[in-house]
């Protein structure tokens, strides 16, 4: 949805995009405006409190929002049996304590009122062992997914931290989830190899590897070499067509859904745009390939801040320009005198 902006509501674009990241609470909005003709941030807003989006975390164990249709299917999927949450609820057993009636009790907990990961570390200390560090509690619910955001996390303005509240109860079966999750991610970033599907989704090859096995697939061999795959009925556009200038938001999918990402982060831009800490800057496309950074604080005087990253032609700094234009607008539709300027080199 980035060659032409996609008549589609929220929800439809959340789960064409196999879900999106949603540490910093704009970015799935900036990155829906940038792909959604006409989108206004009340839809996906709505869409939030009405229940049909959940935030939550899932793949690689970071937030995202999804659908809450594809929810189950994603939450299984994404389940991290070797990350450290996974041996809190491990080593309280071990110590003879009933994990799944703590778990209970922790979430009938939140049935009450939402509640913060130290508040609920703090409410839940007698309750593990004092030789135990603090997060084993959040850890009985996270590591099996029972907990989810409360849904005011995912407005378009918060940034008071996690709350958390009951998930609804797993239905799907793994193996169908896995297989749905495969599909998803490939209609949203295929042709891919088995090693961009295992970084996105923060899990081994092994485990989706029957589940490729069962797909109808197709197989392309990159230039270098490696083994592609993709649904027979993905667009695959050709490469002659001109990608238009668009803009990223922190943490886009698309900048973390590949083991190797040349396809559209050069390679020497790659410790510029994504920092060792994890964070993932604002950026903007040229003819398909980030270009540069942009800032704009969503307080304060309206101004967008545009930094180069290589060179680029009057054309398309113009273009650029334009774009940033109207996203500026749409972010800060209340002030005037809006300013759009370049960082200087």
């Amino acid at each position: 949805m980035l060659l032409e902006r996609a008549e589609l509501d929220a929800v439809t674009a959340i789960e064409r995009l196999a879900g999106m990241q949603a540490q910093y609470s704009p970015s799935p909005y900036i990155g829906l405006w940038s792909r959604v003709r006409d989108f206004q941030r009340d839809e996906l807003e709505a869409a939030v409190a009405g229940q049909l989006v959940y935030k939550a975390t899932l793949m690689r164990g970071t937030l995202h929002l999804v659908s809450a249709r594809q929810f189950d299917l994603f939450r299984i999927a994404s389940r991290f049996p070797r990350h450290v949450w996974s041996e809190g609820p491990r080593q309280l057993a071990e110590r003879g304590i009933d994990v799944e009636a703590l778990r209970e009790e922790i979430l009938v907990a939140l049935d009450a009122q939402p509640l913060k990961k130290p508040e609920l570390e703090r409410a839940f200390r007698h309750r593990i062992p004092t030789d135990l560090p603090d997060w084993v509690a959040f850890s009985v619910i996270v590591s099996v997914g029972a907990a989810i955001n409360h849904h005011e996390d995912a407005r378009f303005g918060h940034f008071a931290g996690s709350r958390y509240r009951r998930a609804p109860l797993p239905a799907a079966d793994p193996e169908d989830a896995i297989r749905a999750v495969v599909r998803s991610y490939l209609a949203a970033f295929g042709p891919a190899t088995r090693a961009d599907l295992a970084g996105w989704l923060g899990r081994s090859v092994s485990t989706f590897a029957d589940a490729l096995d069962t797909l109808d697939l197709i197989a392309f061999q990159a230039e270098d070499g490696r083994k592609l795959v993709d649904l027979p009925d993905a667009p695959r556009p050709d490469a002659s067509i001109a990608a238009p200038v668009r803009f990223l938001p922190k943490w886009d999918n698309l900048l973390l859904a590949y083991d190797r990402r040349e396809r559209v982060l050069p390679e020497a831009l790659r410790k510029t745009v994504i920092r060792k800490n994890g964070d993932v800057l604002s950026t903007f496309l040229v003819d398909g390939m980030v270009a540069g950074a942009w800032e704009a604080p969503l307080r304060g005087r309206a101004v967008m801040t545009l930094q180069a990253f290589t060179a680029i032609s009057v054309k398309h700094r113009r273009a650029v320009e334009r774009e940033a234009e109207s996203l500026l607008a749409w972010l800060r539709p209340d002030t005037t005198g809006a300013e759009v300027r370049w960082k200087p080199a």
